[in-house]
């Protein structure tokens, strides 16, 4: 909902938002309207910094009237007393990005605010709130994995998630990791995330269940085809990481929503027979798709191309 932010995280994919025009109000309720009448189930509020626009309330009470589970995106700087207290009231669910399970390492990344993100988080979940903290796993703190997993155990959360960098907007190739540290990454929270009893999400990785077993870990495939993301002006994109328009909610959530389902380039992306290179002959090709289009492209110019993050594919 907006492309401000009061932070420079080392890894943002956002920063491509900064300075674009964001919905008024008035145009955001509409957005929200349309979202509840083409019967969407969930209406996830991200930035930039969701925080920073004084009508964070209003659009939260105007989902949740229309039936709409609503989470936000947070880096929990500006999370006031008030502000807390009205999403617990409210119930919204609260995404927390910790990117570090050490002072030093969350440092390197977000800056200085460990702890303050911490005490927010233990304050979140005092007050009875649904909290998941999320990590972008990078070159800089992709060994502190398990430690990060244990950290969400200690902090009382019920699940935590993780999601292997997507160089894009300030992200670039340097803090990727490598497809053996992703590896490396997720044989340690499946081993950590089992220890302590945690149930753990893995973001636009598919191709990690071919890598680990566990009952408490959760990848599923690229969802592209069953929600929509709009950036700050209603532009509705192929992914949140993709540049790549595909209508406008101005015209109306329904049009839109009408417009981008039946795009054929959303649907190619649901299609094994599409992939390239080595996914072509993969046996895990019908449940990966290929992994993270949006790493694919950025890397390799080529939406259908492998990730380049899957150990499958990986010449390093």
């Amino acid at each position: 909902m907006t492309g401000r932010c009061n932070l420079s995280c080392r890894h943002c994919y956002a920063s491509r938002f900064s300075g674009l025009p964001e919905l008024s109000t008035e145009e955001a309720l509409k957005v929200v309207d349309g979202i509840a009448e083409i019967g969407a189930r969930h209406l996830s509020i991200t930035g930039g910094e969701p925080t920073l626009r004084e009508d964070l309330p209003k659009l939260i009470v105007e989902a949740q009237e229309r039936g709409l589970h609503v989470s936000v995106f947070t880096n929990t700087l500006k999370l006031t007393d008030e502000l807390m207290n009205f999403l617990a009231k409210r119930e919204v669910e609260v995404h927390i990005s910790i990117d570090g399970a050490s002072k030093e390492t969350f440092a390197k990344i977000r800056g200085p605010y460990f702890d303050l993100v911490l005490e927010r988080t233990r304050r979140l979940r005092v007050l009875g709130m649904e909290v998941e903290p999320v990590m972008t796993i990078n070159s800089v703190n992709y060994s502190e994995v398990g430690r990060y997993v244990e950290l969400c155990a200690e902090l009382g959360v019920s699940s935590a998630a993780l999601i292997p960098i997507i160089p894009v907007g300030r992200a670039d190739r340097e803090i990727m990791p490598t497809p053996s540290m992703t590896k490396e990454a997720f044989s340690l929270v499946a081993q950590k995330a089992e220890e302590v009893g945690l149930n753990v999400e893995l973001w636009c990785s598919p191709f990690a269940p071919s890598l680990i077993k566990s009952r408490r870990i959760h990848a599923s495939s690229c969802i592209v085809d069953v929600c929509m993301d709009i950036a700050p002006d209603g532009s509705v994109l192929l992914c949140d990481t993709i540049d790549i328009k595909v209508t406008d909610v101005k015209k109306g959530v329904r049009e839109a929503w009408m417009e981008y389902s039946r795009s054929e380039l959303v649907r190619s992306l649901t299609r094994p027979e599409n992939l390239k290179g080595p996914c072509r002959a993969c046996e895990h090709a019908e449940s990966c798709l290929g992994g993270c289009h949006a790493r694919a492209l950025a890397i390799h110019g080529d939406l259908m191309m492998p990730d380049p993050l899957c150990p499958f594919v990986s010449n390093e």
